[in-house]
């Protein structure tokens, strides 16, 4: 083996560490991250673009650079699978240089520790980056390096590519680059898409490394010339079986990785409604009284009253049958947008349940009115920010009219009927 000094992961590591933190901080929004630290590990996802290429390209220029050097040194003294660690291990780490990098930068933005079992999502991004590592070696093994180096750069890329961008959903999750899609400040992380990867890669890794070893002219003579054969049956078979179970794992995910969190995970306070928040959305401040401030604004005008107003992610609670109004809320939300986000819960619930019918446009156009007029009410009343700039037909109406039009057109979309628009005989 060359020193380490001479190792090419060493030479490309500056280059793809400064690519990948100018990708990082050019496309990632820092404020969606804080407060999860599963949020902000998903969020590092997208950097595995750059340490999984730098771990294929590093390990085929030096697994073709010692293929043609037939390392007949190393094949003397150490054995065939010490020759493989010997030769990843700096791809490797490498790789895992730059992905961990982005990841400490993630979690020191969302000011959360990680837990225990959010380690599962690092050990994923080690085992992928190691399969890349174990690609780029077996080109190595088995191309010129003019063929093997290329090969590498765009399999690698082709790979995280496709599957990132695949309208089949499970195949997102064999390279975990579409974990950045989670998490919202009421959803956890599914697991299940974490272990796709880690099978995925675990079983990828060990059928690549089988398949570099049938190239081993050194040894060609002292072993059955069945042996290549059974190696080459036994890592594809690994190959596919990676696929397949990757795929099982992952075929109930949808776009996004993420469930959403228990009724446990919430506090509640103990205002008039009660507002429940978990602890990602409480790290930007306890704004649960605001939020019920802005729900009771409304309340006074004849709006339905809650029992419990949550960020839960169940849209198939109601004020009417069960006492619920869900509210959207994240940790980075100013006080203005905590009030909109309060008002409109009532909009937003109309619009998770528009009815089946013929009149959806029209159904839509009323909720979106509706919505307008309740925020601006409640900005005014709570932060006292003026509502001026209501679009017409509102704008025409006085406020009490505005009130009445209001009550009477929530009060007709819960009932799956189109109401009146504004104006002086509504």
């Amino acid at each position: 083996m060359y020193p380490l000094a001479k190792r090419p992961s060493v030479w490309l590591l500056p280059l793809f560490l400064v690519v990948a933190l100018v990708y990082l901080f050019s496309y990632t929004e820092m404020e969606l991250v804080r407060g999860s630290s599963q949020a902000a590990l998903a969020a590092a996802s997208t950097t595995l673009l750059f340490s999984c290429l730098l771990s294929s390209l590093s390990a085929a220029v030096e697994s073709s650079r010692e293929n043609l050097s037939r390392g007949v040194l190393d094949a003397v003294s150490r054995s065939y699978f010490e020759r493989v660690f010997f030769r990843l291990w700096p791809s490797v780490t490498a790789g895992v240089i730059v992905q961990f990098t982005s990841v400490i930068i993630l979690l020191l933005n969302s000011k959360v520790i990680p837990q225990l079992s959010d380690g599962l999502i690092l050990f994923g991004y080690v085992l992928a980056i190691t399969a890349h590592a174990a690609f780029g070696n077996l080109l190595g093994q088995w191309f010129h390096g003019r063929f093997a180096i290329p090969l590498a750069l765009v399999g690698s890329y082709l790979f995280l590519a496709f599957t990132g961008t695949s309208s089949f959903f499970p195949l997102h999750y064999l390279s975990g680059m579409t974990l950045n899609g989670c998490c919202m400040a009421a959803q956890n992380i599914d697991f299940h898409a974490i272990w796709a990867l880690v099978v995925f890669s675990a079983l990828s890794t060990t059928g690549f490394i089988i398949l570099a070893g049938t190239n081993r002219p050194l040894e060609r003579k002292r072993i059955s010339a069945s042996l290549p054969s059974v190696h080459i049956a036994t890592g594809t078979l690994l190959i596919l079986a990676s696929v397949a179970t990757g795929l099982w794992l992952g075929k109930d995910l949808e776009g996004i990785p993420a469930v959403a969190m228990s009724d446990e995970q919430f506090e509640c306070s103990n205002t008039r409604p009660q507002v429940c928040l978990n602890q990602v959305q409480l790290s930007g401040g306890d704004r649960r009284m605001l939020v019920a401030q802005s729900i009771t604004s409304l309340t006074k005008v004849g709006f339905p009253e809650p029992q419990r107003v949550t960020a839960s992610m169940d849209t198939d609670l109601t004020v009417e049958e069960d006492g619920v109004l869900l509210t959207a809320f994240e940790p980075s939300y100013t006080d203005e947008q905590v009030v909109y986000a309060a008002a409109s819960s009532y909009a937003s619930q109309l619009a998770n349940q528009l009815c089946d019918s013929d009149d959806f446009d029209q159904q839509y156009a009323m909720i979106q009115l509706l919505q307008e007029w309740s925020t601006g009410y409640a900005q005014e009343q709570v932060l006292g920010i003026p509502s001026g700039g209501l679009e017409q037909p509102l704008a025409s109406l006085n406020r009490d009219e505005q009130q009445i039009w209001a009550l009477r057109a929530y009060d007709s979309l819960t009932r799956c009927e189109v109401p009146a628009k504004p104006g002086k005989d509504s």
